[in-house]
């Protein structure tokens, strides 16, 4: 049960919009202008530190966990040195109002931001892309065919080494680097970049101890002006906490807690960063928890409201996108997820008291960050697993579930050993990397539109709305003579689009390498420290990038529409079908309906549709998996699409599995909305048959039930028995949502009664009125399952 002061802080946060303010972006630019000359390691070091020393050491009423990104609660940081500003000049006064994640920008600061964005002119990554990329790319990046990774954002998605700093402390970080300073010494090229970047990283050090002792003195400063001696008291243990961590190991949870929340505010006061995850939380906090209560320091009740403090602290961050991101990763997503459970590194059960203490907090605070991942194996404990799916029955959309053994083996395909593998967390969204994600820097690569790519085919290549040839000239689809000509064209398309965004890519990250390393970010990850490399360089000891598809379900449903109408059956000619599909069915319903019902879907546990996904699926994995990126790391597959199968589904034209042009496609690795009809374990036998562990990167998959199909003890035994199924049949990631679309209708129409309602989007939660139409119509439409 929440505490008065979590749920006053609580309510704040509901109450509160975002704001984006000017207060980095000036800073920024004075440092810019201050240490322009040093070796770029240390100028991107000596910026971020040269904010922390000035920034605003923001204490708010209440808080026992301290530290903000910005000036402002709920504020969001602009980097121009990433982000074009041409555009968040043109859009600057759209944000308040535009309907996909809108922010408020104060007078102040916009008059400010614009002032200050006209020394950024053309500087920014962002622009730098433009004339990176060559035409070809650019021209499929805009016509949503493809998108690029690294255009205009940190090339990395990190999960930090959380131990080590619970072990040494930042002091002994930067011990570590003047020592491999003393070893090398410089003397040549490849030996002065690393004593640069290592003394980046002893100047970032300083920079967030500088700005820790800075919160500590605003601590105190509050504390002496204080009358309430319970608040004084708390205040002047959030100092000493401050002057502790993160220079020191802590001590205590709490210290553990401060020092865990000011690695995330470094990160987010770094650079752009999203998916910044909290790793194997249960497991490098426990030892704290567990002394506290062994010593009598705290209580499981006051550590259970320090949890909650942090857990509200991660709902403060927030990225400012563009309006294509905005709707392609709607719900103002920051991907903190949090793990709990699994197995230990010798594959013991890992579970412990905090592991359920975790689950308490996020059913008391129903918020949306951070995200749960429960990692689930044979020897998990029934009383955690039944915990979550109680969660779920009562309409949370958390905890997501995770299943170990396909999870290992994902990870295991990054080259890693049992070991680490077996101590996998989460980098990104529900992408599985080793070491506790404390060794895999996995930034996106870029997604492929699939269905577009079967539109390209069936025109040779040619967009049929302009007749631009896009694609490659792969033949005539009308002298295709069986579906098997038709898949080899099919996957020549998307392997001449898959290598375009790899190429892409390897265009962009050395730009980062060479301009934008993230030296906190390194020096969070084994491997960059030792090797004295960023992960841009590929100094973590494993590097990967995923790669993506959007309307997979919708493309497999095609490839069998085509084989039994057109192959099979004769109903229609290919040619007759290519008509129908170009005037989006008009005066064709009956064709489109044939399409609808005819042909077997994905997601009924149907073999030979299953069949067909899994050989697309894992021609598309095979293929980029055997690419080297430009870091010497790897491409992983991944299927999962966020909402760009919104954005995707709008530039593709009527598809032979009945779709309309325009319309969304498939969420993420589920079934085509409202095409799984035979019950949920139908849906999840053939999510689950696609051979998920060829994906290096995972597989998302969402699935919703109807509130009445699963009710009392008889409905947990539903919940439990679908995810045991699934993960028995080899899937890896399930998330689930109960909620019935009387619910979710009520919401569209009176968005104020339902501010609290959460949806599970993609691999991230988000409140239902804070989506846009589309993303919330592609939430109603999912299938709502009655029962088994």
């Amino acid at each position: 049960m929440m505490t008065d002061r979590v749920r006053k802080i609580r309510e704040k946060y509901f109450d509160t919009i975002p704001q984006i303010t000017a207060e980095r972006l000036v800073l920024a630019t004075e440092a810019h202008k201050k240490f322009a000359g040093d070796a770029i390691p240390v100028f991107r070091a000596k910026i971020v530190r040269y904010v922390m020393e000035h920034m605003t050491t923001l204490i708010m009423e209440d808080e026992l966990v301290v530290g903000t990104p910005t000036n402002k609660y709920k504020g969001a940081n602009l980097f121009p040195e990433y982000t074009s500003s041409k555009w968040l000049t043109e859009d600057i006064d759209d944000f308040p109002v535009r309907k996909t994640d809108p922010y408020y920008i104060s007078p102040e600061d916009r008059e400010v931001i614009l002032e200050t964005l006209k020394e950024w002119e053309g500087r920014a990554m962002e622009d730098i892309a433009g004339e990176v990329l060559p035409d070809y790319i650019e021209n499929a990046r805009q016509k949503d065919l493809i998108s690029v990774g690294c255009r205009n954002g940190v090339s990395g998605e990190t999960t930090p080494n959380h131990q080590k700093f619970m072990d040494i402390g930042l002091k002994g970080f930067m011990e570590e680097c003047r020592a491999n300073i003393a070893e090398v010494r410089g003397g040549t090229k490849e030996k002065q970049e690393k004593v640069d970047f290592w003394n980046a990283c002893i100047v970032l050090c300083d920079g967030l101890i500088t700005y820790a002792h800075r919160m500590a003195d605003e601590a105190e400063r509050q504390a002496a002006e204080c009358s309430n001696d319970k608040r004084k008291a708390e205040l002047l243990a959030i100092a000493e906490n401050c002057r502790v961590v993160p220079e020191n190991p802590p001590q205590t949870f709490h210290q553990a807690l401060q020092m865990v929340w000011l690695i995330q505010v470094a990160f987010h006061i770094e650079a752009p960063t999203t998916a910044c995850g909290f790793g194997r939380f249960d497991q490098y906090m426990y030892p704290f928890y567990k002394a506290d209560l062994e010593a009598g320091r705290n209580t499981k009740e006051e550590m259970l409201e320090m949890l909650e403090c942090f857990y509200l602290k991660a709902c403060e961050v927030y990225e400012v996108r563009d309006r294509w991101y905005a709707k392609s990763f709607a719900g103002y997503p920051m991907w903190e997820i949090l793990v709990v459970g699994g197995q230990t590194p010798d594959g013991k059960d890992a579970t412990n008291e905090l592991s359920y203490l975790c689950l308490d907090a996020a059913a008391d605070l129903q918020t949306k960050q951070p995200v749960l991942a429960v990692r689930v194996f044979d020897g998990t404990p029934e009383a955690l697993i039944r915990k979550g799916a109680e969660m779920i029955q009562q309409g949370m959309a958390n905890p997501g579930f995770f299943n170990d053994e396909a999870a290992i083996k994902m990870t295991q395909g990054k080259g890693c050993t049992i070991e680490e593998a077996r101590d996998w967390t989460i980098v990104g969204c529900i992408q599985p990397g080793p070491g506790g994600g404390s060794t895999d820097g996995s930034p996106d690569a870029g997604y492929v539109n699939a269905p577009k790519v079967l539109e390209l085919v069936l025109h040779n290549g040619r967009d049929p709305k302009t007749g631009e040839l896009l694609g490659l000239e792969t033949g005539d689809p009308r002298d295709f003579k069986n579906i098997e000509e038709l898949k080899d064209a099919l996957k020549k398309q998307l392997a001449y689009f898959y290598r375009m965004i790899k190429d892409g890519y390897d265009l962009m990250v050395p730009y980062h390498m060479l301009r934008y390393p993230v030296i906190f970010a390194s020096m969070a990850m084994k491997g960059c420290v030792e090797s004295g490399k960023s992960v841009q360089e590929g100094g973590a000891k494993y590097s990967t990038a995923g790669m993506f598809i959007t309307g997979s379900a919708n493309l497999a449903d095609s490839i069998v529409a085509i084989e039994d109408v057109v192959y099979k059956d004769h109903d229609v000619t290919m040619d007759q079908l290519i008509e129908a599909l170009d005037k989006n069915f008009e005066g064709e319903e009956r064709l489109r309906q044939l399409l609808i019902n005819k042909p077997p879907k994905y997601g009924n546990d149907n073999e030979y549709v299953d069949g067909v996904a899994r050989e697309m699926l894992g021609y598309c994995a095979d293929l980029v998996q055997s690419w080297e990126d430009s870091r010497h790391g790897h491409y992983s597959f991944c299927n999962l699409s966020q909402t760009v199968n919104i954005s995707h589904g709008e530039v593709c034209g009527a598809t032979p599995d009945g779709r309309l042009a325009g319309e969304t496609y498939c969420d993420n690795c589920s079934p085509t909305m409202g095409r799984d009809l035979m019950g949920p374990t139908a849906t999840v036998k053939s999510v689950a048959s696609i051979d998920q562990g060829r994906f290096h990167d995972g597989a998302l998959f969402n699935l919703r039930f109807d509130p009445k199909g699963i009710q009392g003890e008889k409905g947990l035994d539903i919940i439990e028995g679908v995810i045991k199924t699934y993960f028995e049949e080899g899937g890896e990631h399930i998330q689930i949502n109960v909620v019935d679309d009387k619910t979710l209708r009520a919401a569209q129409q009176t968005p104020e009664k339902y501010k609290g309602l959460m949806v599970r989007v993609a691999g991230y939660m988000a409140y239902f009125t804070e989506l846009d139409k589309a993303a919330q119509d592609s939430i109603i439409d999912r299938t709502a399952h009655l029962s088994v």
